[in-house]
């Protein structure tokens, strides 16, 4: 969320697509479906996926997806918490899953990753 809110990408956001961000932004390290997020804000699931395409032009499950990789990134920087840990802690279906998703967004796997940044800490 705090990508976007820097960027500016926040303007002329309707508030039912910020507060789905804001809903998923607090909630990132629970098990969220677009559902969830739809009864969070009192709309219906239809409602929200063609609010949040329309307005951000991707998907809510693409921005939760997103959400829990940046705090990955953050976890794998700045702790040295286990990719085990760090998949659970994000209710990822396994840590396989998790290193999957990580290399197929960040094009390196989490511990290259993590060896990257914290030689830059």
């Amino acid at each position: 969320m705090a990508i976007f809110v820097a960027s500016g990408a926040t303007a002329g956001m309707s508030m039912e697509v910020f507060e789905a961000m804001q809903f998923i932004s607090r909630n990132v390290c629970e098990p969220i479906r677009v559902g969830d997020v739809a009864e969070a804000i009192h709309k219906s699931r239809s409602y929200l996926t063609k609010k949040f395409k329309q307005e951000l032009g991707f998907e809510v499950s693409s921005f939760i997806m997103r959400c829990k990789l940046e705090e990955a990134k953050s976890l794998l920087t700045y702790t040295d918490k286990s990719l085990s840990e760090i998949s659970s802690y994000l209710c990822f279906s396994s840590q396989a899953y998790f290193q999957n998703v990580f290399k197929k967004q960040q094009k390196i796997t989490p511990l290259q990753y993590r060896k990257t940044t914290q030689i830059l800490n």
